[in-house]
């Protein structure tokens, strides 16, 4: 996923030696993951002057891509719960293009390949914005070449994105020859790892275009379990609908997809204790708290030591009146990643009713932490208005 913001604010004066103090000190700890300049936004650069999607977007169902730009004559065949697309196109440069529908028909992929290479001489934008990309991948197309002592074709992944989308571009090099765009990705962050464009049904595509119809559910020369890979399916489903990746959150339909990937199953511990993790959090969204405790219990089983989880489940005691306990919580996530803004405000806040005092000192470690952050902005103002009046009620 690609992280996005713009420029930070100012540091507010502090009026107490004991903040100075505290304040000192947490620059001492964190200086060395701070140093160099903040960028004005950690998005990439993204701009493309080569328009590969036309009349389609992602998060756009099948029935209105039936009634747009979906034409008659495409291949259809299944993709896990969903449907893959394939439709080809000879003129001006021949391409295939692959459409990821998920199982709500909800188009969340595009992978546009062009056998013959695409010259970017005409695209300025894209060429611009590549050049400003760290490479994020290269690879051989041919390495079986290189035990024959011949120079095989080579390519380049370059990974960029907006809000909640991923782009790839795969520029490959020719001796000889000037680059070539020869495959791009557009997909919803959640299912990257399912759209891999460096996966062999593509790459396949490029040196024989009339052979693309491979199952995709090969990885790394292997056979995915059926269960294994609907299950990732399910769980990415879940990501768009709880955190709003078509615009609109949707707790309760994450509760569904959430619910299928436990039950699927996922093989690594990780992401099942996150299933689980993600599960709590959309059940906490629906108001069944209790169901929540459960779920994130059951995440902490798995996962124990995650500060993440720990930070949820400290809310979840806290909307259920259960501070010590979610102070308690909180103190457990802090121990594990000090630096968890989050946390630390929400342990501020778990304080306010039993110890003022310490809310304050809470709230000015969270404002150190914070403030730089741009994306924190709400929460530093509250963090504010929070300690002038918890400071205006010791006073009085």
């Amino acid at each position: 996923m690609i992280a996005k913001n713009t420029q930070h604010n100012s540091r507010p004066h502090r009026n107490t030696a004991t903040a100075n103090l505290l304040k000192a000190f947490m620059l001492f700890c964190l200086l060395p993951h701070c140093a160099g300049s903040s960028p004005t936004s950690p998005l990439p650069p993204s701009e493309s002057d080569l328009d590969l999607l036309g009349k389609a977007t992602l998060c756009q169902t099948k029935a209105e891509a039936q009634t747009s730009w979906l034409t008659t004559g495409v291949t259809e065949s299944p993709w896990g719960g969903g449907k893959e697309v394939f439709q080809e196109v000879v003129s001006p440069n021949k391409q295939g293009q692959w459409f990821m529908f998920n199982e709500d028909q909800t188009l969340v992929g595009v992978i546009t390949v062009f056998p013959h290479g695409l010259s970017l001489n005409g695209y300025p934008k894209l060429r611009r914005t590549l050049s400003q990309l760290p490479p994020a991948r290269e690879f051989f197309f041919h390495s079986s070449q290189l035990l024959k002592g011949q120079a095989p074709d080579s390519a380049t992944l370059y990974r960029t994105g907006e809000a909640t989308t991923t782009h790839q571009y795969f520029i490959r090099h020719t001796p000889g020859q000037k680059d070539r765009l020869v495959m791009a990705v557009f997909v919803l962050d959640p299912y990257e790892t399912l759209l891999d464009g460096s996966h062999q049904k593509f790459l396949s595509y490029i040196d024989d275009p009339d052979s693309p119809q491979q199952n995709l559910t090969v990885a790394n020369g292997q056979l995915e379990p059926e269960k294994e890979f609907l299950g990732l399916q399910q769980f990415a489903r879940g990501e768009i609908f709880l955190f709003a990746s078509c615009g609109n959150k949707q707790p309760d339909m994450a509760l569904d997809a959430y619910q299928k990937a436990i039950q699927y199953g996922l093989s690594e511990t990780k992401q099942l204790a996150e299933a689980h993790h993600r599960l709590g959090l959309a059940l906490r969204s629906v108001g069944r708290l209790p169901e929540a405790k459960t779920a994130l219990q059951q995440a902490l089983t798995i996962q124990p030591h995650s500060a993440g989880i720990l930070n949820s489940y400290g809310s979840v005691q806290a909307q259920l009146g259960e501070l010590p306990k979610a102070i308690e919580t909180y103190e457990q996530a802090l121990a594990l990643q000090p630096d968890y803004g989050h946390a630390r405000f929400n342990l501020a806040e778990a304080y306010e009713s039993l110890n003022p005092k310490r809310a304050i000192q809470e709230y000015e470690t969270f404002l150190i932490l914070a403030e730089d952050k741009p994306e924190e902005s709400a929460k530093v103002d509250l963090a504010k208005g929070k300690i002038k009046a918890l400071q205006g009620g010791a006073n009085r």
